[in-house]
């Protein structure tokens, strides 16, 4: 049985590796370029099971096409952009499984967004922790630079409060980068202005500028 377009994106949504007529392995097998189709925004099947957190469909066909690790959509983001930021953790981890498992031209947890942002930046702004704790494992050597609005993931822990991501990124991190954020200020700078009342949180944005 022929399994179109919409079939495959249809089975990415819901998770479904085979059912019926419909088996995913033999349709990405049967012709190399179904698993490279795309949406309208640019998302393979890959993006689109990150975005329902569907981690045993994206292992599934991940086996048969690896290369759909690093393919962006028409925003630039990669899967592992998109499981970040809606908080998908079994699915972050079964990207950075296939990256430890695949030799790719780029890393991944470096790959930025057309904002700048890289999977942490994503991660978080949405305040996923258990995500934030795979990506700074994943990357402790990374310095996680700046995106476009001049936003390094301590930044945006500090200035939103997210306090166990500023643990994990000061711990973790081996070069956390401290560069001002936007207007100049600092990771402290944005924790005292956004008044944040927690002591332990800012004890810890005191040690960020006695490192800085």
């Amino acid at each position: 049985m022929f399994i179109n377009e919409a079939e495959s994106y249809s089975a990415a949504v819901r998770g479904n590796i085979g059912d019926g007529d419909f088996i995913l392995a033999d349709h990405l097998k049967r012709d190399e370029e179904n698993g490279y189709q795309v949406t309208p925004k640019g998302n393979t099947v890959v993006h689109v099971a990150s975005l329902y957190g569907h981690s045993h469909f994206e292992a599934e066909v991940l086996k048969i096409t690896p290369a759909l690790l690093c393919c962006q959509n028409k925003k630039n983001e990669t899967a592992l952009h998109i499981a970040a930021n809606e908080g998908h953790t079994e699915v972050v981890r079964v990207l950075l499984a296939f990256l430890e498992d695949h030799n790719t031209k780029e890393k991944l947890t470096t790959m930025t967004d057309a904002s700048g942002d890289t999977a942490l930046h994503k991660a978080v702004r949405s305040q996923h922790r258990d995500v934030v704790k795979l990506l700074v494992k994943e990357d402790p050597e990374f310095e996680f630079p700046p995106n476009h609005a001049q936003e390094t993931p301590l930044y945006l822990a500090a200035e939103s409060g997210f306090h166990d991501a500023l643990i994990n990124i000061l711990e973790s991190c081996k070069k956390p980068t401290y560069a001002a954020g936007p207007s100049d200020r600092t990771p402290l700078h944005a924790a005292v202005i956004q008044e944040h009342k927690d002591r332990k949180f800012m004890l810890f944005a005191v040690s960020i500028s006695n490192l800085s």
